[in-house]
């Protein structure tokens, strides 16, 4: 009886190692599996760091090259104000020539005078 039970044991637990290997195989099978899409994904992870490195520069090199537009703009915009600003002054000071013929020097240029100064401060 005794030796009855020690091989059914012994079945038992061979069929239980066998039970593991096989589960251990099927494992392994899941686990080449899941590094075979880690690799995949690895890789894929490798190209978008590469596009976003390049689309990185491009965006610096776009950014860039706004600004020196901008400061062109700038630049080119406070020339002509200036220039549009000494036309102003010119005509204004026409204007105020021409008034003081028209009207008399001592009464047109008392008060106009005293608006040109309310203008300047401004």
């Amino acid at each position: 009886m005794a030796e009855v039970m020690s091989a059914e044991l012994g079945q038992q637990i061979l069929m239980a190692i066998q039970g593991l290997g096989i589960r251990m195989d099927k494992l392994e099978a899941r686990m080449d599996k899941m590094e075979a899409r880690m690799d995949k994904m690895e890789a894929r992870m490798d190209r978008q760091e590469r596009w976003m490195e390049r689309l990185g520069g491009e965006f610096v090199g776009f950014r860039d090259e706004v600004r020196g537009d901008l400061r062109q703009w700038r630049s080119e915009l406070r020339e002509d104000l200036t220039r549009v600003k000494a036309r102003i002054d010119v005509t204004a000071e026409t204007v105020v020539l021409m008034a003081s013929v028209m009207r008399g020097p001592k009464a047109f240029s008392d008060d106009l005078e005293g608006h040109l100064r309310q203008l300047s401060t401004q």
